[in-house]
């Protein structure tokens, strides 16, 4: 007995010695990387889409490669601006979709840091490779040096728009789609009515398309050192070989990625060590310490209720509830926040949803100042939740607006007839009883009943917008209509107070809040982010997608809103 007891104590020993080695590891592996070395070159790499936030949960590297965001990028940017150890910032750009407000902000934090006297490089191993190259390229030209390589080329092709109509599915599936609006550009509807562009949807696109355009060649041209016209004219004549590219001074250089690694290092001094971007943040991130400044982040479609995930196809994806957000800005009053930034990612949804983020908005606006950040798009609904704010501020890119309303609904019963056989019996109590249903068009009379409540809507849209901004509801109504602008647009039209990316309004907040500029503040980010494995196991979830599924099988889907805006695609 006394025999095992000693080999268990000796077994005892020797786990607690290889428990005690391997903490003393992963702590060693956690300080050194933690440790930036005094001469270093920051190197980034980005691809996809650039979401606004990535996961911080510490359990996500698990589940693939943490995907890079805004956050991370404006982060580690603006702390190497500033960093005495980071000689240089090199990036590694892979295929880019993100929408051009998030690749402007990216720009604009590139240039900063070239600004400060650290050289900038861009590393694109192509630009395209069968489709489109253009955002990619444009992000790049944020650095001081633009390198392709061996077999890259340059697919610099010039800016289209593409939108998706779905009449002639319905036309085929027998189902009568019934959309009334207010304003001709109020272009939602079309997606349901149309097959192609009416004038009015055409010249709104164009107007865009032309605004987003000009910026895109404004960028290049300066980073370049290009006269605009010259940069249109590349534009329209694209896409480039490497040596074309080279040739035309759209590139600075034509090496594998090897070379220019080495190359980059050398240039920030003989002793100099790489840094990935996920090592420096682990570092330390900036405006962690400090007066507390609140950062709402808002993203996806508004609706009632919690925030949360859609699986249903084209209307799916994020949703941005009202009840998560009023308990938000709640939670915010009684904090010691000193300032608000309103992060706001949105195509609109629910007019009841946008109300409810908005007067709790306001009241938080009362006691805080709040300062309004646009990201890619803010439009509809994602508009209609500015009103109240201090300032409004939107990066040049970012698609906003759209003031104006629409409802509808898709009559079904042909389709259920003449497609699948299934006829359906009727009573009703009133003629009004089927209003909402999802079976016969609307009546002449039932058709003034929803457009007496899309006017209502309209004109309660008119006043908000019109007390907020300082116009007359005559002026508001004028560009409103359903009209969508870039920011540049809107702020030319005073829709917007400034132009710039989050930087620009954590600057006002720090105004509004009496802080100095170089007071250290505290960013607290709300709502905390859910995971999707927890979105999973969330029952709220669980029974919204089995609401869902409820409506398709009977043929019927809940629509985002009468102040919403579908996509548009700028490739």
């Amino acid at each position: 007995m006394a025999g095992k007891t000693k080999v268990f104590s000796v077994l005892g020993c020797l786990l607690l010695v290889v428990v005690g080695g391997v903490l003393a590891i992963v702590v060693g592996v956690k300080m050194t990387m933690r440790r930036v070395p005094s001469h270093a070159v920051l190197h980034v790499e980005i691809a996809g889409e650039i979401p606004e936030r990535s996961s911080e949960e510490p359990w996500s590297k698990f589940f693939g490669p943490r995907e890079v965001s805004r956050q991370d990028l404006r982060d580690a940017l603006v702390k190497a601006k500033g960093d005495r150890r980071i000689k240089a910032v090199r990036v590694k750009i892979r295929d880019c979709f993100a929408g051009l407000a998030t690749v402007q902000e990216i720009r604009e934090q590139l240039q900063a840091v070239a600004a400060a006297g650290k050289p900038t490089y861009a590393y694109l191993e192509t630009a395209g490779e069968g489709y489109s190259g253009n955002m990619a390229y444009f992000l790049a030209t944020g650095c001081q040096k633009v390198v392709l390589g061996p077999l890259g080329d340059l697919t610099l092709t010039g800016l289209k728009a593409e939108v998706p109509f779905i009449r002639g599915t319905l036309d085929k599936l027998g189902i009568e789609p019934d959309f009334p609006g207010i304003g001709d550009y109020k272009t939602a509807r079309n997606f349901y009515i149309e097959k192609d562009f009416t004038p009015a949807h055409r010249e709104m696109t164009a107007w865009l398309l032309s605004s987003v355009s000009r910026q895109v060649v404004r960028g290049i041209a300066q980073s370049r050192g290009l006269p605009e016209v010259q940069a249109q004219a590349l534009m329209a004549q694209g896409p480039y070989s490497g040596a074309q590219a080279l040739e035309l001074k759209l590139v600075d250089a034509i090496q594998d990625w090897g070379s220019f690694a080495e190359e980059t290092v050398k240039s920030a001094g003989a002793r100099s060590e790489v840094v990935g971007l996920r090592r420096y943040l682990r570092s330390g991130r900036p405006d962690r310490d400090g007066t507390p400044i609140a950062v709402v982040v808002a993203e996806g479609a508004i609706m009632r209720g919690e925030s949360g995930f859609s699986p249903v196809p084209l209307f799916g994806g994020q949703v941005l509830g009202a009840e998560t957000m009023a308990k938000v800005f709640r939670e915010i009053r009684d904090s010691d926040a000193r300032a608000v930034i309103f992060r706001i990612n949105s195509p609109g949804g629910s007019a009841v949803a946008s109300e409810i983020i908005r007067v709790e908005m306001e009241r938080t606006a009362k006691e805080k100042p709040v300062v309004v950040s646009m990201g890619n798009v803010a439009a509809s609904g994602g508009y209609w939740i500015t009103c109240g704010a201090q300032k409004v501020i939107a990066n040049p890119g970012t698609v906003t607006a759209s003031i104006g309303v629409f409802a509808g609904h898709l009559a079904m019963a042909k389709f259920w007839e003449e497609k699948l056989g299934v006829t359906w019996g009727e009573l009703a109590t009133s003629p009004n009883a089927d209003l909402f249903g999802s079976l016969h068009p609307w009546t002449p009379e039932q058709k003034q009943v929803i457009q007496a409540w899309l006017d209502r809507i309209y004109d309660q849209f008119l006043e908000r917008v019109a007390k907020a901004r300082g116009l007359s509801r005559e002026k508001v109504d004028s560009v409103g209509r359903g009209r969508v602008f870039t920011g540049e647009q809107a702020w030319g039209l005073g829709l917007v107070d400034r132009l710039g990316g989050f930087d620009v309004a954590l600057e006002e907040a720090r105004k509004l809040a009496g802080l100095r500029d170089d007071e250290p503040v505290e960013l607290r980010f709300y709502p905390r982010r859910v995971e999707i494995f927890q979105r999973l196991l969330r029952r709220d979830d669980e029974e919204q997608a089995k609401a869902w599924l409820a409506l398709l099988a009977r043929g019927k889907a809940t629509l985002p809103g009468p102040v919403w805006l579908p996509p548009i695609i700028v490739r």
